[in-house]
């Protein structure tokens, strides 16, 4: 199909109602009318990405508000001023500080389990190379999993001859128990993403930590796209390592993450990447003694303004509410959904169970659709930012608080009229 000739007109219908019969009565959030959208409008406008075009792509990488690259920008000049000078070095540290303080609150942790990275693939891999691999020892993952720990665990396979295994993750109900039948007792180390970036699947965590921990396999967790997507208590879910960024769901800088490790496991995981930091003590004789807590897998030089600017946002969402923020995030999924079946050429891939809704949404296109060519349609025509994912014809959706039902509406039209 011919693409309409004025996109500008385009755009400005559909997100005024929708188009194609999708539109329903404005009594949304997004509508932009009434008091309950008054917190979303205001936090949209302190996100400059929003202004660009409709931003459906959070889980790649999230957009900054003002004040967090205020603040980032703010500490990068102190840090100009004399970057060795204690003063100005001291400030930068206080910001770390103050974010790990704040991760450890906001995630269910205690500061002294957090270790402060650049992004989830640091944290992976810092615990993937805390094992003394074998030959014939075994690493089970999910199905579902991105580069980040395909690639490291390809790596151990190839260097080390590890059995690599993939437990299915698409059906919440049956994880544990697809888990569970992988086990042997070469089984070093379980490690699987907390959130499908493919489906959304949410992984029943606490259960299968449980499981696990019951026959002492420790767990590792992917969690670039769960905190700020769905509920994360570290404590609660019970695993032994979690690994997250700032970058997408938390709206914060680049090359920001953290390495959630529980504490009664810290002595028993060996640190293998190393240097000037995570010592509490050393000489040059062969003496060192690590930090006694999860700053032992911390070292060289960091990103402690990006940290700053990170703690601004968690403070930020935070002021916002969690239950707030989740809970319009569930409701945006479900609309979504609902667009997917108004349109019988597209298939659901994510969850439908309303329990398991979370900010990503994944379709699968007609048959002679490829997903990287509407990708690419959207974001050069119609300034919609949304993402391919493993399967060719699945498209990916985002969404956080601050997308609106008529940017929803706005784009299925789109994708309706790419797949005619």
């Amino acid at each position: 199909m011919t693409p309409p000739p004025d996109r500008r007109t385009f755009l400005k219908t559909a997100l005024a109602g929708g188009l194609y019969g999708l539109a329903r009565p404005a009594t949304s959030l997004a509508a932009g009318t009434g008091p309950a959208a008054d917190w979303i409008q205001a936090a949209r406008a302190e996100i400059p990405a929003l202004q660009q075009g409709a931003y459906f792509q959070t889980g790649a990488f999230g957009p900054c508000p003002h004040r967090v690259m205020d603040r980032t920008k703010a500490l990068l000049d102190v840090q100009n001023l004399s970057p060795a000078h204690p003063d100005n070095s001291g400030q930068l540290k206080e910001a770390e500080t103050a974010c790990r303080q704040l991760v450890a609150e906001t995630f269910g942790a205690k500061p002294t389990e957090v270790a402060m990275t650049a992004n989830t693939t640091t944290g992976l891999n810092t615990i993937l190379w805390s094992i003394d691999w074998k030959a014939g020892d075994e690493l089970i993952i999910g199905d579902q999993e991105h580069p980040a720990l395909l690639l490291p665990a390809y790596n151990l396979q190839r260097r080390f001859g590890v059995g690599l295994l993939q437990g299915p993750v698409g059906r919440y109900e049956a994880v544990v128990g697809e888990v569970l039948q992988r086990l042997t007792p070469r089984t070093r180390l379980v490690a699987i993403s907390h959130v499908s970036r493919g489906s959304g699947s949410v992984l029943p965590a606490a259960a299968l930590a449980r499981a696990l921990r019951e026959r002492g396999v420790p767990l590792l967790l992917d969690g670039a796209q769960g905190p700020g997507n769905v509920p994360v208590d570290f404590h609660a879910i019970g695993c032994d390592y979690y690994s997250l960024c700032g970058h997408k769901w938390l709206l914060g800088p680049k090359s920001t993450g953290a390495l959630l490790v529980r504490e009664d496991v810290l002595a028993a995981t060996p640190v293998s990447w190393s240097g000037s930091g995570a010592q509490a003590s050393f000489d040059n004789h062969g003496h060192s003694e690590l930090q006694p807590d999860a700053r032992r897998f911390e070292f060289s030089t960091r990103f402690l303004a990006g940290f700053g600017g990170w703690h601004e946002s968690l403070r930020w969402l935070a002021g916002l509410g969690w239950e707030k923020i989740h809970a319009r995030q569930r409701e945006l999924s479900a609309r979504a959904a609902e667009l997917i079946r108004q349109q019988p050429q597209l298939e659901l891939v994510s969850p439908d169970d309303p329990a398991l809704r979370n900010g990503i949404v994944v379709f699968r296109l007609p048959a002679g659709f490829k997903a990287t060519d509407v990708y690419e349609r959207l974001h050069r025509q119609d300034h919609m930012l949304v993402s391919p994912v493993t399967e060719p014809r699945d498209l990916r959706v985002c969404l956080h608080f601050f997308n609106t039902e008529a940017e929803l509406e706005a784009l299925f039209a789109r994708i309706r009229a790419c797949c005619a």
